[in-house]
């Protein structure tokens, strides 16, 4: 029934909707691979996939969680759409800008590593 109604507008909603991927996807990657590189390959310590099914042995996630939603938050500041406008976005130039999407990779990229790092040392997990 959805699709009925909504078959005339359908590139309307995608553009609304695919944007608001971008600012989620953008913090989430910025998570995973800060993992990868900084916890894992850098310090040369490999993956232990035995223990993957063992919730005890896994990371808690307080870090990646409150990561992404401070990147989130740095997003919404700084979204240009047409249905909102952050601060941010809106100083700049004469109609605004959106740099969302970078301000949640800048602001997610700068506070996962210390959160993870300190999740490490009171977990050690």
């Amino acid at each position: 029934m959805l699709s009925v109604a909504g078959r005339n507008v359908l590139y309307t909603i995608f553009q609304n909707f695919l944007p608001l991927m971008a600012y989620w996807i953008c913090p989430y990657l910025t998570i995973v691979i800060e993992e990868h590189v900084l916890f894992h390959k850098l310090p040369k310590k490999p993956f232990d996939w035995s223990i993957y099914n063992t919730q005890e042995k896994l990371p808690i996630g307080l870090a990646a969680l409150l990561s992404f939603l401070i990147g989130f938050a740095g997003a919404v500041v700084g979204m240009y759409q047409i249905w909102y406008t952050g601060p941010i976005a809106a100083m700049l130039g004469g109609y605004g800008g959106d740099i969302g999407a970078w301000i949640a990779i800048g602001s997610t990229g700068l506070i996962f590593p210390p959160l993870r790092w300190l999740e490490l040392k009171k977990f050690e997990r």
